[in-house]
């Protein structure tokens, strides 16, 4: 029911002859006699009263108040504004409207003198009391020299970073002088500062520097840099725009971000899709998601998200507030934990990568965060990873699970038949237990389009999934792939399987430098270690395994070495067609 108010005009005098005293007040009505209603206003207004306030101040009173008593106010009132009632017989008072004239007379005395307010001071926010699960993402420590850009595979889109003149395919890893010159001159930081997280997407690449910026090049056609790149407006020519293949071939931050004070420590890249976490714990994510049927959308009723954007509402408690710790990039789906270690994902659903039920005539509800558990709701997350249609999480007890695609055994959870081609809900992979492990852990879980590796804390490297195109790091004569080409021609008439289901151990040349970070493209891995070594394999037709002529690789190569050579490997990360590597001068 709309709020009523009163709709009568400010009474006037009227031009007869004042009423006489006697006349004021009315004679009673009858009980017989039937009461006459009041002719309406030609000057009413029908408008609705606004809603009244529980104190409403005198000059907003309701119709609902009684009218004032015939008793004559302390201070004089005006006889000009006084109303005249008719004289006509009633009986019980009909409630009639105040003016707003004798009202402000009639109450004026009872004013009070407004003191102005102070402004109200926001309560402080209670600090975070309770210990966090998995912590705020922190910034690695810098260092001086700090490590140059290097870039090798496919950079036809500009994803090298290095300018329009530099889209062909590297074999080996080359120097990315733009970012060079801008550690010089100060750019990221103070002079020297340089890049501290890179990420490689399906044909575009992120990173982050010192300051926390966030920079983009590469492919924008699905809105995967984070930032416009057509009809920029030229600041040095009216009328004219900027190319766009400078816009996109060379580095330029996410001036939004910057705009925000976001301050980005980490960065996820997957084929259209890009997501940054804060060192507050803050996600913002753009781009696009595209199904097997096409473009599915960034969210309902948007196609693409150009600028970052927040997604996800946390919970937040007083003392108690919870973030987001790590974001991992599929393909086209993400995975979230946070501080409290819940599970979050988003995007195509379409292969059970997210973890939850999608019905396929509703796939565009995917792109809404929401929550799964990894078997029980007791049962925390600390870390996760994710491939091209299949995802992972580890666990407060240090045990892996994996779901989504399975057709050639890549989350590790085994494979009989057909039936566990699609893992639906998170499943233990018990063959990574820390009893199956001897006491040894997986700390890092890196994932292609069809395979998987894991990385123990002791530096050890694990694979499993398909294996015809190199994409293990293990010899044809492994007895894991032995003994399983001999279950398998047994169940499927002596066919030869073309993946390995069960994780088993990489052999790498040097065993005693153990392995500190893992990333994979599509079928190819790169991995880098604690003495600095950078080793690839796998199939890299784009020159993405930075091994020069070779197109496939069958167990690690090293790129860059440990002993000898100027450069020191500090991190790693596999695009779609390009490889990136952070190296430090040694």
């Amino acid at each position: 029911m709309p709020p009523r108010r009163s709709s009568r005009p400010a009474a006037a005098k009227p031009p007869s002859a004042p009423v006489s005293k006697s006349a004021a007040k009315a004679p009673a009505r009858s009980r017989s006699q039937p009461a006459r209603k009041r002719a309406a206003s030609p000057s009413r207004d029908e408008r609705p009263a606004p809603k009244r306030l529980r104190t409403a101040p005198p000059s907003q009173k309701s119709e609902n108040i009684p009218p004032p008593s015939s008793r004559k106010p302390r201070s004089k009132p005006s006889s000009a504004a006084k109303p005249q009632p008719t004289t006509r017989k009633r009986g019980r008072p009909k409630l009639g409207a105040i003016t707003e004239a004798v009202e402000s007379k009639e109450t004026k005395p009872l004013e009070k003198k407004k003191v102005p307010k102070e402004p109200k001071q926001k309560p402080t926010p209670i600090p975070q009391s309770k210990p966090y699960l998995n912590p705020l993402p922190t910034p690695p420590p810098t260092s001086r020299p700090s490590p140059i850009l290097f870039v090798f595979g496919a950079g036809n889109f500009g994803q090298f970073g290095m300018g329009p003149d530099v889209l062909d395919s590297l074999t080996k890893p080359k120097r990315n002088q733009w970012v060079e010159e801008q550690i010089s001159k100060g750019t990221f930081g103070e002079v020297g500062a340089g890049i501290t997280a890179v990420a490689g997407g399906g044909l575009h690449t992120l990173f982050a520097d010192e300051k926390g910026t966030v920079w983009s090049c590469g492919a924008n056609d699905n809105a995967a840099l984070g930032r416009i790149t057509t009809d920029v407006p030229d600041p040095d020519n009216e009328g004219s725009f900027l190319d766009v293949d400078d816009l996109t071939s060379w580095p330029r931050p996410l001036q939004t971000l910057v705009d925000e004070h976001f301050r980005a420590v980490l960065v996820a890249a997957g084929d259209s899709i890009g997501a940054v976490v804060s060192d507050q714990g803050e996600l913002r994510v753009w781009g696009t998601f595209r199904g097997m049927e096409g473009a599915l959308g960034f969210s309902d009723g948007k196609d693409k998200q150009h600028l970052p954007t927040p997604i996800l509402t946390l919970s937040h408690k007083p003392g108690d507030y919870e973030k987001v710790s790590s974001v991992a990039a599929g393909n086209n789906h993400l995975v979230i934990v946070t501080t409290h270690g819940h599970l979050y994902t988003l995007g195509v659903g379409e292969q059970g990568q997210l973890g939850r039920k999608i019905l396929e005539r509703r796939k565009i509800h995917g792109t809404h965060p929401e929550k799964i558990c990894l078997g029980t709701r007791s049962r925390k997350a600390v870390k996760v990873a994710a491939g091209s249609y299949h995802s992972f999480a580890i666990d407060d007890n240090d045990d892996v699970w994996g779901w989504g695609l399975n057709t050639m055994g890549q989350t590790g959870t085994g494979w009989s038949s057909r039936d566990d081609d699609c893992v639906h809900f998170p499943q233990k992979v018990e063959s990574l237990s820390r009893e199956s492990l001897s006491g040894d852990t997986v700390v890092q879980i890196a994932a292609g389009e069809h395979h998987t590796i894991f990385l123990t804390a002791a530096g050890k490297v694990y694979s499993c999934g398909r294996m015809d195109g190199s994409q293990l790091g293990l010899e044809d004569d492994n007895p894991a792939i032995i003994e399983w080409k001999e279950k398998y021609a047994e169940m499927f008439d002596g066919a030869v399987p073309q993946f390995l289901p069960t994780p088993t151990e990489v052999a790498f040349p040097d065993a005693d430098d153990a392995v500190v970070q893992i990333s994979t493209g599509v079928h190819n891995n790169a991995v880098v270690t604690r003495g600095g070594a950078l080793l690839t394999w796998g199939q890299g037709i784009q020159g993405e395994l930075g091994c020069g002529d070779d197109e496939e690789v069958e167990t690690p190569k090293v790129v860059v070495r440990k002993d000898g050579g100027s450069w020191f490997a500090v991190a790693v990360s596999c695009g779609g067609q390009h490889t990136l590597g952070l190296l430090k001068k040694k």
